[in-house]
């Protein structure tokens, strides 16, 4: 766990620190678009998202897996070395378990929605010395393959997401976590696509976080301490996204509310790091009342949720650096 208390001070500060900016630097310095190629529509790709194809559980028990999934898969923290640090995560490659025709890295990247998964610019397990970019796959309906992985084929889901974290991101999961992945990526189907783009909305931010929230008390009810840990410090992330998303003028109470819970989820890790007697119960009973404090905290950035960068003309001026009316 040393290591994702590393990150987390990366994470969260990075976060924080650009969250702070001043109202008029471009929207691609949101982390959210970080990754974009220059002839994306930032504006576009930070307020619609292409929709998550999740089928539901049909097994019992499986549910739990699927969430710790889903919540791994959109975190930096199952990765390790640069990738970690600079924010990746399976989310900005395969967004929404997709691919992503805007994906852009130098020396990573070719065209648009591609990337070389040989390159030691995230790990040298797979350097090849050769520049080989191939296109991100969409990963719905990726369970009735024969095979998986475009670069290096796996004979299974679990191996290839295992490869996939440790070979080419220098991970250092758990099998839980590796497991929640598995389950994530096995239910995406077609059948289950939203007709349409999805909005990006502070509601549907926060509904992700509660997600992980409920899960890191599922994690701690099966006394899975680490695996509730980086369920916690994931939240954390999520919510310096949307911390950042809410730069401009008359949004300070918003962002405090936001840094407020952050660093109740932080008190609450500190109980799981510090081996409190019966810790994971205590911890248990304050993560409800952290989802009690997120759903408070909902109701305020949805009050002001126009302002902020969810909003399509917020962030049309903040491209063409005009300011905000008053």
């Amino acid at each position: 766990m040393r290591f994702w208390r590393d990150c987390l001070i990366v994470s969260i500060a990075a976060g924080i620190t650009l969250s702070g900016a001043a109202y008029g630097q471009s929207a691609s310095l949101l982390s959210e678009a970080q990754w974009n190629s220059p002839a994306t529509d930032d504006v576009a790709f930070l307020t619609r998202t292409p929709g998550e194809c999740l089928a539901p559980a049909k097994k019992p028990g499986v549910e739990y897996q699927i969430e710790l999934g889903r919540a791994a898969f959109s975190s930096p923290f199952l990765f390790g070395g640069p990738a970690a640090r600079s924010g990746l995560s399976c989310n900005s490659c395969h967004r929404d378990g997709r691919d992503n025709p805007d994906f852009y890295l130098e020396g990573l990247s070719g065209a648009p929605g591609t990337a070389d998964v040989t390159s030691s610019l995230f790990s040298k397990t797979r350097e090849d010395n050769v520049f080989n970019p191939v296109l991100i796959p969409t990963l719905v309906d990726i369970a009735g393959q024969d095979s998986f992985g475009v670069t290096a084929p796996q004979p299974s889901i679990h191996d290839f997401v295992a490869s996939a974290v440790a070979e080419e991101f220098q991970g250092v999961a758990t099998p839980t976590i590796i497991d929640g992945i598995v389950a994530y990526v096995a239910h995406l189907n077609a059948g289950f696509c939203p007709e349409g783009e999805t909005a990006q909305t502070s509601a549907r931010a926060v509904s992700d976080i509660a997600r992980m929230l409920r899960t890191a008390d599922t994690a701690m009810i099966r006394g899975e301490a680490a695996t509730a840990d980086f369920l916690l410090l994931s939240a954390q992330h999520q919510l310096g996204l949307v911390h950042e998303r809410y730069q401009g003028k008359g949004l300070m109470m918003e962002r405090g509310l936001v840094a407020d819970l952050s660093r109740r989820l932080a008190e609450i890790r500190s109980g799981l790091h510090e081996g409190e007697d019966n810790a994971l119960v205590a911890t248990a009973g304050k993560t409800a009342l952290a989802l009690d404090q997120l759903a408070r905290v909902e109701r305020r950035l949805r009050r002001k949720e126009q302002k902020s960068l969810y909003n399509e003309e917020q962030l049309r001026r903040l491209m063409a650096r005009e300011p905000a009316p008053q």
